[in-house]
């Protein structure tokens, strides 16, 4: 037998980690499910604020906001999100239903009493309005909205759509965070991200010791893995970039090319690099996990992280968690809850607590309801200047859905406490989820002890929207992430019966 005159050719590695290289969102163990659990639970229909507020089944102590503002003075090749290029007109007409819906929850008879811990600012990019218009709008929730002594309120921004003005605005007005998109450092990946109009490396950085020099107690940034073109080299520079910034926080997360966007076409046709392959952004991450934690930076969720605990944090009661209960490296997690900067992301997903939806294409959580409001811009402004809350969709949780709940976006904070979680509802979550729990402890994924369900470092991080997915409740096994927000991917249809647009599952 004669030798071969070559080995067959190496399969050709897919072009990204996301919609391209993953033939459903839903994926089973030892597969890797990286659709990103936000929201819980799926299952939504239409859903009026007359329904939401029917029975009154809870009164919360302390709630938090969400607020869209869905312009962006430049709109990224990739993103899935609800927004529009700026228009004077149309922001104009925005902003004022706004503060209609503000004056509506002001009124709301659910809210008496109720103070907000935290607020949250998204997009869209909320600092693509002038500086007189976030004075604006934000004095009006300052003089409507009650807040707590320690409330804390972020704002998203690009790095050349904020400016000492608006620095100043944000600083008068309570808000103590900024979530910045820089995505990476480097400018020829932010070509092909489609940004690089809007902010280079350098200006990013400006933009950030700007901030650090005005005093904002919270500067996050958001980075991208599986940019077209990111190599591992280029990503370890980026975080000895972030390593000698003054960032406070920082968030990762997967670069998406969408079917049919411009991103999708650009990466096909071969005008941008091929991204990362899953492999490969899957070392960009267990890189960036070894190296920060190393440094003592503290992991809130597997993709988010703060910097090294300061002693002022300390002074307020700041708590952290090994992230290996054995001690074998010092690696540690921060507990959300004990600390105000972080009590957002607790609130939402730690305490599964209230959260008000204001804007258009915005989900919030009130009286055991998940809610969406009306995404259309148009129809969301005619809701509001008729005096009725712009709510269209959503889903009721009864007791079992809540004790699901808590554990799909708890685990999602790698720890949930037994105590707390007894306290909340009345039941131990082990022995209420006693075989899927044993299930995930069996594959590696979960560590039980007396004090906690914790995630396990770094298998469970891996698979951590499959540990999420595990408490799905029978009625949302196999749905996809709700969100009325992606207008241009999801498929909307008209019900006859009642005239609203509802998402079609298939």
């Amino acid at each position: 037998m004669t030798e071969a005159k070559s080995a067959a050719p190496a399969a050709k590695e897919t072009i990204t980690r996301n919609f391209l290289d993953t033939p459903s969102f839903w994926r089973e163990y030892p597969d890797r499910d990286i659709e990103f659990v936000r929201w819980y639970p799926c299952n939504i229909t239409p859903l009026t604020s007359d329904q939401i507020f029917s029975t009154i089944e809870t009164h919360p102590r302390t709630v938090s906001f969400y607020l869209h503002i869905p312009f962006c003075n430049q709109v990224c090749t990739s993103c899935p999100y609800n927004k529009l290029h700026t228009r004077n007109t149309l922001v104009t007409d925005y902003l004022e239903a706004l503060k209609a819906e503000i004056l509506l929850y002001s009124k709301l008879g659910y809210l008496d009493g109720v103070k907000f811990s935290s607020g949250y600012l998204g997009g869209g990019t909320p600092t693509t309005l002038r500086a007189e218009q976030l004075d604006d709008l934000l004095g009006f929730l300052r003089r409507h909205l009650e807040f707590t002594d320690d409330y804390t309120v972020t704002i998203e921004s690009t790095p050349v759509d904020i400016d000492q003005r608006k620095i100043d605005v944000l600083l008068r007005h309570g808000v103590n965070r900024v979530s910045m998109g820089v995505q990476t450092f480097h400018d020829p990946l932010l070509r092909y991200l489609g940004r690089a109009r809007a902010h280079t490396g350098d200006s990013a950085l400006r933009t950030i010791e700007l901030l650090d020099r005005n005093g904002m107690e919270n500067i996050c940034i958001d980075f991208m893995i599986g940019i077209p073109g990111q190599t591992p080299e280029l990503w370890a520079q980026d975080i000895a970039t972030l390593t000698s910034i003054p960032v406070t926080s920082f968030s990762v997360y997967n670069y998406a090319v969408l079917p049919g966007s411009e991103a999708f076409f650009a990466v096909q046709s071969g005008i941008t690099p091929p991204c990362p392959s899953t492999k490969e952004a899957d070392a960009m991450y267990h890189y960036m996990h070894e190296e920060l934690l190393s440094k003592n930076y503290l992991a809130l969720t597997y993709n988010d992280f703060a910097e090294p605990m300061k002693p002022e944090w300390a002074a307020k009661g700041a708590q952290t968690f090994p992230i290996l209960p054995d001690g074998s490296k010092p690696y540690q997690g921060l507990k959300a809850e004990t600390l105000s900067l972080t009590d957002h992301l607790a609130q939402v997903w730690g305490r599964c607590g209230d959260m008000v939806a204001i804007g258009s294409g915005a989900y919030g959580y009130l009286n055991n309801h998940l809610y969406c409001t009306e995404p259309d811009i148009g129809r969301y402004i005619e809701t509001v200047r008729s005096g009725r809350l712009p709510a269209v969709m959503g889903s009721y949780t009864d007791e079992h859905e809540r004790r699901c709940r808590t554990l799909v976006l708890g685990l999602k904070l790698l720890r949930v406490s037994r105590a707390e979680y007894r306290a909340r509802h009345g039941v131990d979550p082990y022995e209420y989820f006693t075989e899927k729990i044993d299930d995930l402890v069996g594959k590696g994924l979960l560590e039980v002890t007396e004090d906690a369900l914790q995630v396990t470092y770094p298998k469970g991080w891996h698979y951590i929207d499959n540990i999420s997915k595990t408490f799905y409740s029978e009625a949302n096994q196999r749905l996809p992430q709700p969100t009325s927000a992606s207008t241009e991917i999801l498929n909307w249809q008209v019900r006859p019966e009642s005239g609203r647009r509802m998402l079609n599952i298939v």
